[in-house]
């Protein structure tokens, strides 16, 4: 009987075996023979018999380990030394195993696990017990057909009687439960309906700007303008006014522009007496309006340039036109404007505006003037 289901097994896994790497399958079951060279406290009157046996090992992907492998094996008809008794033994392993590729088809492994015995006819130190057992072997992939032929040497260990044995094993290994990679989609029949006929729509583009009627949010785009996907002309610094008539291309965003998209600023222009750096009452209204500009639009920051007629020393009238600076910035701080946002630079002398040979002339020099950075 044990024969016929032996011989069944390996008829099974004949009809699984393909022309394909066993790596593609799920499982492999391997019919294997094996030697056993048992410890002398077993107490059987030959201390080296055959087993057979059959396992089936599940392959892993993307573990550290490529196996998991359960073998159930069998010895019949052993005799005990000095008696007449025999006994049949049977042992079930679930062995981790690990796999290094040598070559293409050769590749050696190892294998740990652990398992148990079961004597039938127990006596002496020959008893039931857990098992441990660990080895190493080698397999050899025959190309086309997906089997390995495969043998191992292992060191098993009986708990109870403390016995160590020596077993090799020889086997065949054949695949089982080919592995698909492809997803199955369920097909779901496809209705084919009448196509009604399409009446084509004609669109124009009556402001000839490119963008077609049923798009265009702004159809009566002058000639020549350039529009965006609305058909609606280009506005890049968001500042309300087309690039078209934007003559500030580049102003900050959230700042008020006039007209032409600009920052509506005021010059700041303010005269000085000689050799003097007090800025004069009559100057006042000028510098409210410069600070109310500034503090309406916080984004604009201020450079306040001052200067000097020629006389005097180039030293002292650089230190001079630098006090000047400073007198305008610090009006304008006390009127609320951060000082992080105005700038003072003193020029001294190098920048006149007219001719020093002339008291008019050396009175328009000697001034201070505020340019607005947008």
């Amino acid at each position: 009987m044990k024969k016929i289901l032996l011989t069944s097994a390996l008829c099974a896994s004949f009809m699984f075996a393909q022309s394909a790497p066993s790596s593609e399958y799920n499982y492999e079951v391997t019919p294997f023979a094996a030697g056993i060279l048992s410890d002398s406290k077993a107490n059987l009157d030959d201390d080296h018999y055959a087993n057979a046996g059959i396992s089936l090992a599940k392959n892993l992907q993307n573990s550290f380990l490529d196996q998991v492998e359960l073998a159930i094996m069998r010895s019949d008809s052993l005799n005990y030394n000095g008696t007449t008794g025999n006994t049949n033994i049977n042992r079930v392993f679930l062995n981790a195993v690990k796999k290094l590729p040598l070559t293409e088809k050769l590749a050696a492994y190892g294998l740990l696990g652990a398992g148990y015995q079961d004597v039938t006819q127990e006596m002496k130190d020959n008893d039931d017990s857990a098992l441990l057992n660990y080895g190493v072997g080698l397999r050899y992939d025959l190309p086309y057909y997906a089997i390995a032929v495969k043998g191992d040497v292992r060191h098993v260990f009986s708990i109870n009687d403390k016995e160590n044995d020596l077993m090799y094993t020889l086997g065949l290994a054949m695949p089982l439960g080919k592995r698909y990679s492809e997803n199955i989609v369920a097909k779901v029949p496809v209705i084919e309906e009448p196509i009604a006929a399409v009446v084509p729509v004609v669109d124009g583009d009556d402001d000839n700007d490119g963008v077609l009627n049923s798009k265009d949010l702004c159809p009566d785009s002058l000639p020549g303008a350039v529009v965006n996907e609305n058909g609606c002309e280009v506005d890049d610094d968001n500042d309300g006014i087309v690039n078209r008539l934007d003559k500030c291309m580049n102003t900050s965003e959230g700042v008020t522009v006039n007209a032409d998209g600009c920052v509506a600023t005021l010059n700041l222009n303010i005269n000085f007496d000689y050799n003097s750096e007090k800025i004069n009452s009559t100057y006042n209204s000028k510098l409210q309006e410069f600070a109310a500009m500034l503090n309406e639009n916080p984004k604009l920051n201020a450079t306040i340039e001052a200067h000097t007629d020629s006389k005097g020393s180039e030293k002292y009238n650089q230190r001079l036109s630098e006090k000047r600076a400073t007198s305008a910035v610090r009006a304008l701080e006390n009127l609320n404007v951060s000082p992080n946002r105005l700038r003072a630079i003193g020029y001294g002398e190098t920048q006149p505006i007219s001719s020093n040979d002339t008291e008019e002339g050396r009175s328009e020099n000697r001034r201070v003037t505020g340019l607005i950075n947008q």
